[in-house]
């Protein structure tokens, strides 16, 4: 009999590869849904919709308790973000408390702050910037609730690409727009990456392998220079050269504390996770998607 699956978003960046991915695999899955257009989405992919809103556990707690699987891949992307994940984790937690039920809570590698020349592990200590500095106290709540009968597992994605959306679409349309690549800082800092499809595998994977208690990471690849990545976008879409240096006092301006976080070297391993769980990532390497989606935003300006 198939498994039934709660996801507290279906329909964002990372929540409709990972429904796709779930309901490809068997599972019954059940997304939140915060309006009439995200539930028409659920429908095409062919998951329930539940109505509720994410700052409001109560809205949904009681439909979350009816599956077996419960993934946490929303966010509120508001001034209250963070005490809303606080706020839904708990509830969430305390409703399948003593079930055995799995509970997969998304992070991110950005709670191992500024790596340096060091590659962080799974195991490696916490080194949280300010503005995530909450999700360090969630991931132990989480985990901490292993000894409450709760397969509860931690999944920390690095920097997601892939198909035309996230935080480095942003990127990729500005230099579109405005004919040039912006860099925050000197670009000496290197970022981590996956796929949006091989971290949906992933997630499934943690259902079917995970063991309670553990943190996986979502990393693919060596790590890449933020001078380097600029300029593979700026080649790619015909702007070689046109780099600009934007000051991260000015870059807080449009992005918030995600501009520094984007400074952060965030050099990130997943070898534990790839053995312990047999993922093998293989869709298009970050340098390889930004030639690829270079010519589709050319395409589609002409």
């Amino acid at each position: 009999m198939a498994k039934d699956v709660f996801l507290t978003n279906g329909t964002g960046y990372i929540g409709q590869p990972l429904a796709r991915a779930l309901r490809e695999k068997g599972y019954n899955v059940t997304a939140l849904s915060r309006s009439d257009e995200s539930s028409a989405k659920l429908k095409e992919l062919q998951v329930k919709a539940h109505r509720g809103e994410l700052a409001k556990p109560e809205t949904f707690v009681d439909a979350a308790k009816q599956a077996d699987i419960i993934i946490h891949t929303a966010a509120t992307r508001d001034a209250n973000f963070a005490k809303n994940d606080e706020a839904a984790v708990a509830a969430l937690l305390d409703a399948i408390k003593g079930s055995n039920k799995t509970f997969i809570y998304t992070s991110g590698t950005w709670v191992l702050g500024n790596t340096g020349n060091v590659i962080a592990t799974e195991n490696s200590p916490y080194n949280a910037p300010a503005p995530v500095q909450f999700r360090t106290e969630v991931e132990k709540t989480v985990l901490a609730a292993v000894k409450n009968g709760t397969r509860a597992i931690v999944l920390r994605p690095a920097l997601v690409y892939g198909h035309n959306g996230g935080l480095l679409e942003q990127i990729f349309v500005r230099a579109a727009d405005r004919g040039e690549v912006q860099q925050i800082g000197p670009g000496e800092n290197s970022w981590t990456f996956v796929d949006v499809d091989d971290l949906a595998d992933l997630y499934a994977l943690i259902v079917e392998k995970g063991v309670a208690g553990q943190i996986y990471h979502g990393a693919h690849g060596a790590p890449v220079k933020v001078k380097d990545f600029a300029e593979q976008v700026a080649k790619a879409y015909g702007l070689a050269g046109k780099i600009k240096t934007v000051p991260v006092e000015e870059a807080r301006q449009g992005l918030g504390f995600i501009a520094d976080a984007l400074t952060l070297d965030n050099q990130i391993d997943a070898a534990k996770t790839k053995r312990d769980l047999g993922w093998q990532p293989r869709r298009p390497s970050i340098s390889e998607f930004i030639v690829q989606r270079g010519r589709a935003l050319a395409g589609s300006t002409r």
